[in-house]
């Protein structure tokens, strides 16, 4: 057998710029494509998460007032997109919801939900959030106090 010795072709390890610029150029076009669902899957999970922030709150704000007999409230502060947290002892927790959700409408009195030291709520109602396009409803049943989440207002 005769052993080629082209001094043309060489037989290093790597890619030839070619291949980089070609590679580089698939992962740019499939970036391009892909970036604006990313944009609106972190929307979607900031927005997710912020809703199970505020039913949660809720339910300790209840828990909170059985437990120590004594009034606690949530006022909404739709003007600035975030809620104040006083629990039984009188101290306020400020919480900014994020610029992706949208704090859009309470039917509480004041914008001030009360739980009473028998963990009743002053009143039911729904807390209206908008993600994006999408509104969620936080709604509050009375009497119980049951807090859930839903993609639908509530019938009335």
């Amino acid at each position: 057998m005769m052993k080629r010795n082209n001094p043309i072709i060489s037989y290093y390890p790597g890619f030839t710029l070619i291949e980089f610029i070609v590679v580089i150029s698939l992962f740019s076009f499939l970036f391009a494509f892909s970036f604006p669902s990313l944009a609106n899957l972190r929307k979607t999970l900031v927005g997710k998460t912020i809703v199970q922030k505020i039913s949660s709150q809720m339910r300790i704000a209840k828990i909170e007032a059985l437990n120590n007999r004594k009034t606690t409230k949530i006022v909404f502060d739709i003007a600035h997109n975030k809620y104040i947290y006083t629990n039984s002892s009188g101290k306020s927790t400020h919480h900014q919801i994020p610029d992706e959700v949208i704090l859009y409408r309470t039917n509480f009195p004041l914008n001030t939900l009360r739980f009473y030291s028998t963990g009743t709520p002053s009143s039911g109602g729904t807390i209206t959030l908008r993600i994006g396009s999408n509104l969620k409803y936080v709604i509050i049943t009375p009497v119980t106090g049951r807090v859930r989440i839903s993609d639908k207002p509530p019938s009335n």
